[in-house]
């Protein structure tokens, strides 16, 4: 479930509110002597005008609890079905249970287990779906047959109830992910924070302040489960810039999952390019290879010096300042490839093992 679908769902949240606003203007739109002759026959708008004037409080607290129930719910479908993506990726891309990351691995086990409780005990309607001999099953895989394992993904989001942030971040530690660290490294946040909030630096910053937005769109949609009497109720205005802030934090929680994922490629099924030579007008780099072959269109893995990772398509090989589609090395050779800008020689550079 990529990106623009989280995107998507959330503009369709801000269609609604503007849906609001322009029937509020409309069952006000009689103020005049001339709007009143005007719609004066028109009993539909009568019957709008009278009935907005009998449930104008009750409706506003009503789209207020919609709104806030919606904006949560995004936030708990898109963390928990990035996290399942994320793994089953993963599963993927590491061939073998044996080779998978000792505290993912720890926490598969632990996990599962417990899922297991869940499913039998407690029966939550969230993982009906699931039979326990199945997560048994795939348990079982791991140790007797490592090479083909699937991972229980439901396991790693059985506490994933109630997500604030001090939650999210606990989800991501059971996939070895330091979130808060990589949150504040992730620009499109920071960038959204500092202008929100007229700072400079986030750091120094507790998680409590710069997250803060999500933990009280959290306790309002409690307080609307539990049925609490609504009293702080947002306006449109208000709500604003939740959806915003909502926004911007799950692009920055999808953006460092493929991060990550791109760092597992380049642990994984990448190699690190151990001789380079020089980067050129940021788009060219330099290097040495042997025994190898690359061709346009192969990956470059791009690891940047504050640890971020992209991959970037080659668009060109030259040998001898003649270029290629492809080359085929056998002894060292210094070769010249192209990529979108910007490379730098602080980089560090990986290519697919071969």
């Amino acid at each position: 479930m990529s990106l623009e679908d989280f995107k998507k769902e959330i503009n369709q949240v801000r269609e609604y509110l503007k849906h609001i606003e322009y029937v509020n203007n409309l069952a006000n739109y009689s103020n005049n002597k001339l709007t009143q002759d005007l719609l004066s026959d028109i009993s539909e708008f009568k019957i709008l005008k009278e009935h907005y004037k009998n449930f104008s409080t009750d409706k506003k607290i009503f789209e207020y609890k919609a709104t806030i129930i919606s904006l949560y719910g995004l936030l708990e479908k898109y963390i928990e079905t990035w996290i399942k993506e994320y793994l089953n990726s993963f599963s993927i891309l590491v061939v073998s249970y044996n080779d998978i990351d000792k505290i993912i691995k720890d926490n598969h086990f632990k996990l599962s287990l417990k899922l297991i409780d869940s499913i039998t005990s407690r029966g939550l309607p969230k993982f009906q779906h699931l039979k326990k001999e199945e997560i048994l099953t795939k348990l079982n895989q791991c140790i007797t047959n490592a090479e083909s394992y699937t991972f229980n993904t439901d396991a790693f989001i059985i506490s994933s109830g109630n997500l604030k942030h001090k939650q999210i971040v606990s989800l991501f530690e059971s996939i070895n992910i330091k979130l808060n660290e990589l949150l504040c490294n992730n620009q499109t946040l920071a960038d959204h924070i500092k202008d929100e909030n007229q700072i400079q630096n986030i750091k120094n910053f507790p998680a409590d302040f710069l997250y803060g937005r999500i933990d009280d769109l959290v306790e309002r949609r409690n307080e609307i489960a539990h049925g609490a009497e609504t009293l702080n109720i947002l306006s449109k205005s208000e709500l604003e810039p939740y959806i915003k802030f909502l926004e911007k934090y799950c692009q920055a929680v999808f953006e460092i999952l493929t991060e990550q994922f791109i760092k597992q490629k380049s642990i994984h099924k990448f190699q690190k390019i151990e001789n380079v030579i020089n980067v050129f007008n940021k788009t060219i780099l330099a290097f040495e290879i042997e025994n190898y072959t690359i061709k346009v269109g192969d990956t470059l893995i791009v690891e940047s010096q504050e640890g971020h990772f992209c991959e970037k398509s080659i668009n060109t090989i030259q040998l001898d300042g003649v270029p290629h589609q492809e080359i085929i090395v056998t002894e060292k050779k210094n070769i010249g490839i192209s990529v979108e800008p910007k490379i730098s020689d602080k980089n560090t550079f990986y290519i697919v093992k071969k």
